[in-house]
């Protein structure tokens, strides 16, 4: 093959991703490398010459499907017993019958290649190559059925062979498959699979595989913020953040991070939700995934609802992505908020409804914000006044009356405004203390210390 020639990306399929690709890509392996050995030929090697031969010759005709066919299923033969050069045509017959979309057959030959890894006709890490290769082409295929088929034999054999490492990879490339298309009854079992070879008899976590069961967690966790459910959300979370075996991707613990503050958003716990949203954002930066910025928004808000002081974008993480398209947007609600101006936090909403209310996510939450920072601005506008008509702060904030009246009510009954409403003339009344009653306060404490003394001076005179 040229190595400028261009095919499909995957399978040959025709769906239009084309791109440059090595001979390694598809019709040629990595192990097909050429290894220069000067030293005599002798027989055993002789013997070999043939069917290697017939393996290249096999390879230049992969345009002619049935005659590669009959050449790659001639060197199986001609091998005899099964070896390197059997195992490779069987994996070129694989690829053939991959790009003509017989998956049929594909599950046929594979299971023949399977084979020469349960007789170890191969090296182990020529065999967990190869599988791997395989499994890269297989996880694009639209047949959900086909798939599952493959990593059915796979996780089989792999099982059979004792080979813990791979099987354990290859269960949680199969969850991460089942995630991705939304399988979660399956994605379920297949997770409970996984949990139990990190466990041991009396339910504690293998030391060695913390790692691999707090990404079994993260999925759950995805799953469980996907169907809203909320008890096995946090049952999840909980056992994620006791694990300290593990040293996990940071891309893993992101989405823990991530799914965390999510769960606490749902609490209404502002506070939380803010320090995890900060650790996934950390996480997602280091690893350098695009999931930072959507946290990073997430942040933001979790910041503003929480009433924080600190601007979450002036941290040194996140200050870089304040000009972000994506971000720019919440840069001025932040702003907004701080300078609690209701009407030009009105304003950006306003303007900017596709890209902020456009997450779902943030959508949800954006009525608590908006009462969030109308409550703040009302207990600023109200401290110059003794009394203040409510028709005056609907004007001086764009607030309807009766939901003036209603942030009123709550700042009162949580004890955020010392007032009354005189809900018959439309009047706020403040209750202001004066210089005149706090003083009094003072005189009174200081002769109450007096009398202590006092008392105590005439017990010792006794």
């Amino acid at each position: 093959m040229a190595a400028d020639e261009l095919v499909c990306v995957g399978c040959g399929c025709g769906c239009g991703v084309w791109t440059a690709m090595s001979d390694d890509d598809f019709m040629y392996d990595d192990d097909d490398g050429y290894d220069f050995e000067y030293e005599e030929a002798d027989e055993e090697a002789d013997e070999f010459v043939g069917v290697e031969n017939k393996y290249y010759n096999a390879k230049a005709l992969r345009d002619d499907f049935a005659e590669a066919m009959r050449e790659f299923q001639a060197v199986v033969g001609e091998e005899g017993e099964p070896g390197d050069w059997g195992f490779r045509a069987t994996k070129q017959m694989i690829k053939l019958c991959l790009r003509e979309g017989k998956h049929a057959d594909v599950l046929a030959y594979y299971e023949k290649m399977l084979v020469f890894v349960r007789t170890s006709a191969v090296t182990r890490n020529y065999a967990e190559k190869s599988i791997n290769n395989m499994l890269d082409r297989v996880s694009n295929s639209a047949d959900y059925n086909f798939t599952m088929k493959f990593y059915e034999l796979t996780l089989a054999t792999l099982k059979e062979t004792n080979n813990d490492r791979l099987w354990l990879r290859t269960g949680l490339r199969l969850a991460k498959l089942l995630l991705d298309q939304e399988k979660y009854d399956a994605l379920k079992a297949q997770l409970e699979d996984l949990k139990k070879v990190c466990m041991d008899e009396d339910g504690n976590v293998i030391l060695e595989r913390g790692t691999q069961l707090l990404e079994i967690y993260a999925m759950y966790l995805s799953m469980y913020t996907a169907l809203d459910k909320a008890k096995e959300l946090k049952d999840v979370f909980t056992q994620c953040i006791a694990i300290k075996s593990a040293i996990p991707h940071p891309r893993v613990m992101g989405l823990i991070r991530e799914s965390g503050g999510k769960m606490y958003m749902n609490e209404h716990n502002w506070a939380e939700a803010r320090s995890n949203f900060y650790d996934a954002f950390k996480n997602y930066d280091e690893a350098g995934s695009p999931r930072r910025i959507e946290t990073l928004k997430y942040l933001v808000l979790a910041s503003m609802l929480s009433e924080s002081e600190i601007n979450p974008l002036a941290s040194p993480e996140a200050k870089s992505y304040q000009n972000h398209p994506e971000i720019a947007h919440m840069t001025s609600l932040v702003r907004a908020y701080e300078k609690q101006d209701v009407s030009t936090f009105e304003d950006i909403l306003d303007k900017n409804q596709r890209s902020i209310m456009g997450d779902e996510f943030i959508a949800r939450y954006m009525d608590d914000l908006r009462r969030t920072i109308r409550m703040q601005a009302l207990v600023t506008t109200v401290v110059p006044y003794t009394r203040i008509r409510i028709s005056a702060l609907s004007g001086k904030l764009r607030i309807k009356e009766p939901v003036v009246e209603e942030l009123l009510v709550a700042l009162i009954l949580d004890q955020r405004l010392d007032a009354k409403i005189d809900q018959e003339n439309g009047i706020l009344i403040l209750q202001q203390e004066t210089a005149d009653h706090s003083q009094y306060d003072s005189l009174c404490s200081w002769a109450t210390n007096i009398e202590s003394l006092l008392f105590s001076s005439v017990g010792i005179l006794g």
